[in-house]
């Protein structure tokens, strides 16, 4: 595989171990629950996507079943503070999102375990049945969310007009929305890549590029939710004072 092919994952890896590091630094100050569960979330995708490029960047076959399924155990986790983060922010008294927490793990469990003992360390194989109940849980985490942040910014949206929201916050659920998108199209454009990789043995050079570029827009659109620098802050505000206010308003 070219260089470029997986540049852009191994350059996604260090970003989000460096957002996930920031958020539990800034945990460590508020004390805040989101904060901690959300860097935890981002320090450990970092750690996957690094594991995942070890093997290529040493040139090291030998590495590859441990180290993928090191990832692939570290990614899971994420996908579950994810799911957690979700809902201790939007559904913190809903027995459904409670329930789904908990069935994110379970499914997780259920897809890594049984493939594994059937052979399957890596879990690129999509022809496995078990590999289906491992990558919806890991995609369920992002599709919550955006759906989350939808509904919250069109809320947002009416309040903000009235004076009831701050411009910038209303802002953050359209980018955790963004967020939630830009990861749903990664998980698909992967479902392309394993069937590649399992009919051929390789990886696609057009695939990795793609979801490197994604993983990096997403982080981006996180650094934005977080860390908005100052000229972001003032162009959403300014953006917002020339809207029309809502009828009643």
């Amino acid at each position: 595989m070219e260089d470029s092919a997986y540049l852009g994952e191994l350059l996604a890896g260090v970003f989000y171990s460096v957002v996930g590091c920031r958020l539990l630094l800034l945990a460590a100050r508020t004390r805040e629950k989101p904060e901690r569960v959300l860097g935890l979330t981002f320090l450990l995708m970092g750690v996957s996507f690094l594991l995942y490029q070890i093997p290529l960047v040493f040139q090291a076959e030998g590495l590859e079943t441990p180290s993928y399924f090191s990832a692939r155990v570290a990614y899971c986790v994420s996908s579950v503070t994810l799911a957690l983060f979700t809902r201790v922010v939007f559904r913190p008294t809903e027995a459904w999102a409670a329930a789904l927490v908990l069935g994110i793990p379970v499914s997780l469990v259920i897809g890594v375990g049984f493939s594994a003992l059937g052979g399957d360390w890596e879990g690129f194989s999509i022809s496995n049945h078990w590999f289906w109940f491992e990558w919806v849980a890991n995609t369920l985490p992002f599709g919550w969310i955006g759906v989350e942040a939808s509904i919250q910014y069109r809320s947002g949206r009416r309040r903000m007009r009235v004076g009831l929201l701050e411009p910038l916050v209303c802002n953050r659920f359209l980018l955790w929305m963004i967020v939630g998108l830009l990861q749903l199209s990664a998980f698909l454009i992967s479902l392309v890549q394993y069937a590649e990789y399992e009919a051929t043995g390789a990886w696609s050079t057009w695939a990795d590029a793609t979801l490197g570029t994604l993983e990096i827009a997403t982080i981006g659109v996180i650094w934005l939710v977080f860390f908005p620098p100052a000229f972001y802050s003032r162009w959403i505000g300014d953006a917002a004072s020339t809207e029309e206010p809502a009828p009643g308003g």
